[in-house]
């Protein structure tokens, strides 16, 4: 899936989230509803921290499809900033992390094994399929050694 198909199914599936009955009176299941979705809606966020290194997970997981917002500022590093968007599958989130680096723009396959309340990032090999670097076996994935994002308070938005 491209860049642009994603971005178009998330603008599409949050305009639809957003539509709503403003304005008339609510019934029984209409409240239920609106329990059941807000609880399917998930927005949380994630640090990690070593040393020198740290990275920071924003997600929001809604009905199986994930976005959020993902930095890394590795010691001797280039800082990365970026959006993801994806899916869950079963218990991982595969998603593109698009993200801006000495000023250029990158895309890149992520992937986060839930472990207990955290998540572990993955690693593998990669290919460039079409400007993204994307998994070639995602049953290879190593998450052994990858990064331990721990659950943290969200940030008050702006």
């Amino acid at each position: 899936m491209t860049v642009r198909n994603t971005l178009a199914l998330l603008t599409a599936a949050f305009m639809c989230s957003c539509s709503g009955n403003s304005g008339s009176k609510s019934t029984s299941s209409d409240t239920l509803s609106g329990k059941q979705d807000a609880a399917m809606a998930a927005i949380q966020c994630f640090a990690y921290q070593a040393q020198k290194d740290s990275a920071f997970l924003h997600l929001e997981i809604n009905s199986g499809i994930v976005s959020g917002k993902l930095s890394y500022a590795l010691f001797e590093k280039d800082r990365n900033d970026g959006t993801i968007a994806g899916t869950m599958s079963g218990d991982t989130i595969f998603a593109r992390y698009t993200f801006s680096s000495e000023g250029s723009q990158s895309v890149r396959e992520v992937a986060f094994l839930k472990s207990g309340t955290d998540w572990v990032e993955g690693f593998g090999d990669a290919k460039d399929s079409a400007g993204v670097m994307v998994f070639t076996d995602r049953s290879g994935l190593d998450f052994e050694k990858g990064l331990h994002f721990k659950p943290v308070e969200c940030p008050a938005a702006p």
